[in-house]
């Protein structure tokens, strides 16, 4: 058996480059290309091979790259589009100043905010269509708060050896970001970073080519915030309800460990959500209990952008938390269930459950917008009703009772003597939001 060597294009730096360039003659020429552009990052210094790989695989489906070079040597290993000193510059820095901080983290620190700088400007220009990242601990890191500053829906890729790791939490991402967990770390080529390196490239390529431009909007669109059916029956006939109506309808998972509320709160902000049905806030919970959690500044956007809101207590009374072996000590002791191997739940406390009805209250006080409060008196998930096995009426009225000190007269109250998962509740939310909708939008 005959080895192949290793300077070779699957195996080394030199064949690569060379047939790279060949390659690059022809794609620019193809009447494909030109056509939509991927952002590239990467520290060309220590990862340029793995960067012109992607460039590799980019360009030959036909699209164009713009490379940007975070490294802090300026010793990339091609010429960037957007080389390194051009973002040090941006951070208002040079490259020798940054290794004279003889610090890593304080160097890409600066990188960071120039590569935001750089990216926020030429987005908003056209310049690119989606993005693909590499990156370690310090990549990943940098890429993901340069992502934090673009919109929801462009693609957004990043290729990781943390992607899955305590390194890159929820709340260090914050939106809708496909990150794509490295076999091995990215350390010259073979045969499994050019499997993963290829996976990813193709991921943001074909999201990017495939990509129509925004449909346009026939249909107000409306969120609606729930947990499993095991949980929380009412998202299917109000969805239903207000599709019949004329109204999109996208549904969010809220478990309070989660993105989903965060992002929730991102495309309010975007401009994207004319109505909400807020009924499952329990990342607001978790907030106040100190739990991991990425919903911080739940129910704050639909406030500040003055939209309709219809709110709910769904699954308030448990916080989300993750398998129940890594519970905290501080948390033990507490009442628990295990929803499965990765997810449980956690009990509030009766302090804690009056001082998320506090926070909603706040929050909802500063609304500019229409609100109502739908809250059912016998239970705010399935378990948690007289007779459950996580009945906790203590804390229901504890709730409660801080939404009615609270809320502003403004705001309107609407206490119901049913359970969360009646019939009776899902229609009462559905007619109350139709009526405030209806007389909401701007």
């Amino acid at each position: 058996m005959t080895c192949r060597p290793r300077n070779s294009l699957r195996y080394g730096t030199h064949d690569f480059l060379r047939n790279y360039e060949k390659l690059h003659s022809k794609v620019e020429g193809s009447p494909m290309a030109g056509q939509k552009t991927v952002l590239i990052i990467a520290t060309l210094d220590t990862k340029g091979l793995e960067a012109l790989f992607v460039k590799k695989t980019i360009e030959e489906r036909g699209l164009k790259t713009l490379v940007m070079d975070i490294g802090t040597t300026g010793k990339g290993l091609f010429s960037a589009d957007i080389p390194s000193h051009e973002v040090a510059k941006a951070a208002s820095r040079t490259l020798p100043e940054l290794l004279a901080f003889n610090d890593e983290a304080k160097a890409m620190a600066e990188m960071a905010k120039g590569a935001e700088s750089i990216v926020q400007k030429i987005f908003k220009n056209g310049a690119f269509h989606g993005a693909i990242a590499l990156g370690g601990s310090m990549g990943s890191s940098l890429a993901l708060k340069v992502y934090r500053g673009l919109p929801t829906g462009l693609t957004k890729v990043l290729l990781s050896t943390v992607a899955l790791s305590e390194f890159v939490t929820p709340q260090s991402v914050l939106n809708d970001v496909v990150l794509v967990q490295a076999t091995c770390d990215l350390w010259g080529m073979n045969r499994l970073e050019r499997r993963d390196l290829k996976k990813a490239a193709l991921m943001a390529a074909t999201a990017v080519q495939n990509e129509d431009e925004e449909e346009e909007a026939t249909a107000p669109l409306v969120t609606l915030t729930t947990l499993g059916g095991s949980f929380l029956t009412y998202a299917t006939p109000v969805k239903q309800a207000l599709e019949k109506e004329g109204y999109e309808v996208a549904v969010f998972h809220s478990v309070s460990s989660s993105l989903q509320g965060a992002l929730m709160e991102r495309l309010i902000r975007e401009g994207k959500v004319r109505g909400v049905l807020d009924l499952c806030p329990q990342g607001v919970l978790a907030e106040v209990a100190g739990a991991s959690c990425a919903a911080t500044g739940r129910m704050e956007a639909a406030s500040e952008k003055g939209i309709p809101q219809v709110i709910g207590p769904g699954g308030i009374g448990f916080f989300s938390f993750g398998a129940l072996k890594d519970l905290p000590e501080r948390f033990k002791g507490r009442k628990t269930f295990a929803h499965n191997e990765i997810a449980s739940g956690v009990q509030g406390t009766v302090e804690e459950m009056a001082e998320t009805g506090k926070v909603i209250a706040s929050r909802l006080n500063r609304s500019r917008g229409p609100v109502a409060v739908v809250i059912p008196a016998g239970g705010f998930m399935e378990y948690d009703r007289p007779g459950g096995k996580l009945d906790y009426p203590e804390g229901r009225r504890a709730f409660i009772r801080a939404l009615e000190d609270r809320l502003s007269p403004r705001i309107e109250l609407i206490l119901m003597d049913c359970h969360i998962n009646d019939s009776t509740y899902a229609e009462k939310v559905t007619e109350t939001a139709l009526r405030l909708f209806k007389g909401g939008f701007s």
